[in-house]
């Protein structure tokens, strides 16, 4: 008698154990009552080439579980697919030579054992889990790399495959680097997955660094928490002994001005700083004495800066070819508060000297090879900042003594906001070394005695 499928409701032959047209299991009880799909009988049953047989789809996936690789190469043989149209499961007969061409023969096989009726006793589902729940990885130092393995558990059966993420910048996958570094992995017992703690991304605080590292998998999805002890390190120089945040740094400062510009002089608070992972607040070179304290107080936003003047408005040079000339540019306040300042040039035949600090004023020479080029005339600028990164630009002039002068186009000058000097438009110049002071000191005595 035939019978129908109540799903497609369509008549099939009356000794059909299986819908012919869309591959359902047929009950000869007419559904009723539950079905344990994974318990049926095979019409035919499977036999492994060692004669193991199995005669339904519990005992076929957990064969196939036991027996992994023997049951890839018969995916590789194409034999899944025989076998399947030839209980009538042509459903399964397409899963299988769409696995059987899987790049990957292990996730093929876990595509095909996916689609078993089984029971859930017999073919558990892959389930994601981590040996260690959360991550403290204790007292760390900025500056210092650190490594530990994640260790992911296949609970389930098949394979378990997805991928591991974070989105701090300070929790990387092996050698990678940057935000959201992510590592791929698959397993079907459990895999080790290498992260790396990037020490100069660690900051010192009072409270641990957190971040996290999603796993996302077929068996589920995980956080994992990452937690980091970054001890503050004191401060362990003189006045500025014991300080412990850049407030109580200003505050000892404050007490011992004096003393304490050494100290910042020297680099000993930037080095300090870069101990603890933190970014120090004032860029570029430091002033000298009490200015350098007072440079420190305004980058930490505790003082004004002093309204500054420019002194010279332009710079304009006279002379023969290859002869070296300096002038100098003058910024200053009326107010009695030390003044600092960097300079940059834009043009290859301009130099920054050495800066001199005069109190509320500063000097910046600008040191000039006049191009060997008779008369021509070259422009450029300087680019002078100051406190509270007050700016000038100051206009140069070289005139090359000797034929028809005509007058050079300027390279324009360009600072970005935050791009470092070295990078800017234009030349940006360090202070010179002793020995270039010196052959600067010894060229100009040399033309002033000519």
């Amino acid at each position: 008698m035939a019978s129908q499928c109540p799903a497609c409701l369509k008549i099939n032959p009356a000794d059909a154990h299986y819908c012919y047209y869309d591959g359902r299991p047929l009950s000869k009880e007419r559904q009723q009552g539950p079905l344990h799909l994974g318990a049926m009988p095979f019409p035919i049953p499977f036999c492994f080439p060692d004669g193991q047989s199995c005669a339904n789809f519990n005992q076929l996936a957990l064969a196939c579980d036991e027996r992994w690789d023997e049951a890839r190469g018969l995916l590789a043989q194409g034999l899944w697919v025989a076998f399947f149209r030839s209980i009538g499961r042509l459903d399964l007969a397409a899963v299988a030579d769409r696995a059987a061409r899987e790049p990957d023969r292990d996730v093929g096989l876990s595509q095909l054992l996916e689609k078993f009726p089984a029971d859930n006793a017999a073919l558990r589902p892959p389930r994601a889990a981590v040996e260690t729940a959360q991550e403290n990885l204790g007292p760390l130092t900025p500056g210092v790399d650190h490594k530990f393995e994640l260790v992911i558990v296949n609970q389930g059966m098949l394979v378990l495959r997805g991928m591991a993420s974070s989105d701090c910048d300070w929790l990387v996958f092996g050698d990678r680097v940057g935000p959201n570094s992510v590592k791929m992995f698959q397993t079907r017992n459990f895999c080790s997955i290498t992260v790396s703690v990037l020490g100069k991304k660690l900051r010192a605080g009072l409270q641990p660094m957190q971040g996290e590292i999603v796993i996302d998998t077929n068996g589920g999805t995980l956080t994992v928490p990452v937690r980091a002890n970054v001890p503050i390190r004191p401060f362990q120089r003189d006045v500025l002994a014991g300080a412990t945040s850049p407030r109580e740094i200003a505050q000892k400062a404050k007490q011992f001005p004096a003393e304490a510009a050494g100290l910042f002089e020297q680099g000993a608070v930037k080095a300090w700083y870069a101990s603890n992972g933190w970014t120090y607040p004032i860029e570029g070179t430091e002033g000298s004495g009490k200015g350098a304290v007072q440079q420190f107080f305004e980058a930490l936003g505790l003082t004004a800066p002093p309204r500054l003047q420019l002194g010279t408005p332009a710079l304009t040079f006279h002379g023969n070819p290859g002869e070296f000339l300096v002038h100098h540019v003058r910024v200053l306040t009326d107010e009695m508060k030390p003044v600092y300042a960097q300079a940059w040039v834009n043009q290859d035949w301009m130099k920054i000297g050495p800066i001199v600090y005069l109190g509320n004023k500063v000097k910046v020479p600008i040191l000039v090879t006049v191009p060997a080029r008779p008369g021509e005339t070259f422009d450029g600028q300087v680019l002078v900042r100051g406190n509270g990164r007050q700016e000038f630009v100051v206009p140069v002039s070289v005139t090359v003594e000797g034929g028809n002068a005509y007058a050079v186009s300027p390279q324009p000058l360009t600072f970005p906001e935050s791009t470092p000097a070295a990078q800017m438009s234009g030349h940006a110049q360090a202070p010179p070394t002793w020995w270039d002071e010196w052959v600067a000191w010894l060229s100009h005595w040399w033309q002033q005695m000519r």
